[in-house]
């Protein structure tokens, strides 16, 4: 099983602000307990639980992680978004053909699975993508 491969398995589940998939949130992810869910599972991340900023934060200091070209993200590969990569405000995952998989559609409203409005889903990549990440092979 491939890391998109696993987290495709959460789709449809909510969007919670702070989630990380656990009983803590209803069992609902913010983008970055949703990344983060499918890098601790494949061993890739054992850091704390972070922003979508300190996660691009901690990876890019890293020798196992490279940046890329966001123009040409494959499967796997980290999507980061914001205005520049100091003021990152969302994570994705590549799917290749410009389509990405996130926990979105929310926001900090979306405290308890009754307020969600967002949920894990499969679509196309925003337009706001600042810098795309891949673990080196």
């Amino acid at each position: 099983m491939t890391l998109t491969e696993y987290l495709k398995t959460f789709i449809g589940r909510c969007y919670i602000w702070g989630g990380n998939g656990t009983g803590k949130t209803a069992h609902g992810f913010d983008c970055s307990g949703f990344v983060l869910e499918g890098l601790v599972a494949f061993g890739l991340y054992n850091g704390p639980d972070t922003t979508a900023q300190g996660l691009y934060d901690h990876l890019t200091k890293t020798a196992t992680w490279k940046e890329g070209n966001v123009d040409h993200a494959n499967d796997g590969d980290l999507l980061f978004f914001g205005k520049s990569t100091s003021k990152i405000t969302h994570v994705a995952v590549a799917l290749g053909d410009g389509l990405m998989l996130e926990a979105g559609g929310g926001g900090s409203a979306c405290k308890t699975a009754a307020t969600s409005t967002g949920f894990v889903r499969i679509r196309p990549i925003r337009k706001d993508v600042v810098a795309c990440v891949y673990l080196k092979k």
